[in-house]
């Protein structure tokens, strides 16, 4: 493995100046996407590198964080886990010993960008230990005093028996620099709980969305496990002190067999929650699906309406986002779509699909902003991964108005049969070491518009010719 600094390749900013030209459906109506851009925000310090599992949020001064995990180390020659220890966690894959990340150095590093994405210094990189890829990040959001709250999966620590095995709070009141004590979700002899998301309700309560089984912690091995996860759902009315749950999120007859931790919701106008999930296929045959269901608010509580399978491929975990534009959208590798009506209907939107496990967030100024990372659920050294940030503003169309997004540099047409594109089970391949970062061609030569953060990036490519590759051109 490479330990040198990562080429300038991987922090060229070529996607905020070389926007897309995409026609949407004839039947999406009302939104568009404008201003987009999309540019990698920071690779590791080893090539190929590990960052995965990104979660976001923005903080009470307006400030966006991003935290993910890292991993750097030896691809070849580490301490395998512990016989026992993998059998408990089913891990790693058989035949698949790239997997198993002991004795590497794992992170859970913070980004915070106070000039509003433009830049992203590094705030903390508190290390772990575990045979897994990651054990936090996606559940992490702030509280209103600025108090960073997180969960963590602790069935994924095998190395530090002190914690507890099942799912945990931590606080921090510096930024991500410290964390607290490990604060139990649910009674860990009675549940196993995994929390997977931490989401601000309008009214300042918190939830916890993830999975939930009803067996005591670290009873069953990992493969057990995901046979008996149904969706979790607490709420919190004093900043996550105490919680009430688990809550019902789906029917009684959907409960068994439902084969998942993974789902998001987003918050409606009259209090309900959407939900979208993933799944096993109720069929039996281990094929993961996209479903989605509505829980109706009742006083403090809510209770499940009926689910069912949802216009979406399965691409990861389910990540939606309630804008204050109005539509809620659903992002994922293989699109974004949006829907004005609680999921009646969706409409694709005017831009590309996301990187891989998508969380979105809408700053203070109305920008949109998804972080992901290049790749997949990847084993560690097999694939150059980064973590990138897609950015657009959505706003209401005019009658007769087109799909076309704000170009910020060259109009040009996304190649959707190749590139670094999500395959059929949602992995985003990466193109960069052969000098490709997406397959796009130019489509037209008329002046573009003017992007109000292009200023903030002087060092412009652009694509030409129709090669995939990059032409550096002077600010």
């Amino acid at each position: 493995m490479n330990s040198a600094p990562k080429p300038a390749t991987w922090i060229r900013p070529i996607a905020l100046l070389a926007c897309f030209f995409v026609t949407a459906p004839a039947n999406a109506a009302n939104f568009k996407a404008v201003e987009y851009a999309r540019r990698s925000i920071y690779h590791s310090p080893q090539t190929p590198g590990f960052t995965s599992w990104a979660g976001a949020w923005t903080m009470p001064d307006g400030s966006l964080m991003v935290c993910f995990t890292q991993a750097t180390g030896p691809v070849k020659g580490r301490t395998r886990a512990p016989k026992d220890v993998q059998h408990k966690l089913s891990w790693p894959p058989a035949g698949r010993p790239g997997y198993d990340m002991t004795g590497l150095d794992l992170r859970n590093v913070h980004l915070r960008s106070s000039d509003d994405g433009k830049t992203w210094p590094k705030v903390s990189a508190d290390p772990f230990k575990s045979c897994m890829n990651g054990i936090t990040g996606e559940a992490q959001t702030a509280l209103a005093d600025g108090t960073i709250i997180r969960g963590v999966w602790g069935y994924y620590l095998p190395y530090n028996p002190e914690l507890p095995r099942t799912g945990y709070l931590q606080r921090s009141a510096d930024g991500s620099k410290t964390w607290g004590k490990p604060e139990v979700l649910l009674d860990p002899a009675k549940f196993s709980a995994w929390p997977k998301r931490i989401r601000v309700l309008s009214d300042g309560r918190l939830i916890v969305l993830g999975g939930v089984a009803h067996v005591p912690a670290n009873s069953r091995t990992r493969a057990k496990y995901n046979g008996l996860f149904e969706p979790l759902l607490m709420v919190s009315s004093d900043k996550g002190k105490t919680w009430a749950g688990p809550i019902q999120v789906v029917p009684q007859p959907h409960r068994q067999n439902w084969g998942g931790e993974e789902f998001d919701a987003a918050e409606l106008p009259n209090g309900d929650l959407l939900c979208v999930f993933r799944r096993i296929a109720p069929s039996g045959k281990r094929r993961e699906v996209r479903w989605q269901g509505l829980l109706k608010k009742s006083g403090n509580t809510w209770v499940p309406r009926e689910v069912g399978p949802a216009p979406f491929p399965h691409s990861g975990h389910p990540d939606i986002l309630a804008t204050r534009e109005g539509p809620i959208l659903h992002v994922a590798t293989t699109g974004i779509h949006y829907t004005t009506d609680a999921g009646k209907s969706w409409r694709k939107l005017n831009v590309p699909g996301t990187a891989y496990y998508p969380r979105a967030i809408q700053s203070d100024d109305g920008r949109i902003f998804i972080f992901g990372h290049v790749g997949g659920d990847d084993a560690y050294g097999k694939t150059d991964q980064s973590i990138v940030m897609t950015s657009f503003r959505l706003v209401r169309k005019k009658a007769g108005q087109d799909s076309t997004v704000e170009s910020c540099g060259l109009l040009l047409n996304y190649d959707f049969g190749r590139g670094s594109l999500p395959d059929s089970n949602g992995r985003i391949d990466d193109l960069s070491p052969s000098g490709i970062d997406a397959v796009i061609r130019p489509t037209t030569s008329a002046p573009p518009k003017r992007c109000p953060m292009a200023a903030a990036y002087p060092k412009k490519e652009r694509y030409g010719a129709g090669d995939g590759q990059h032409h550096p051109v002077s600010p």
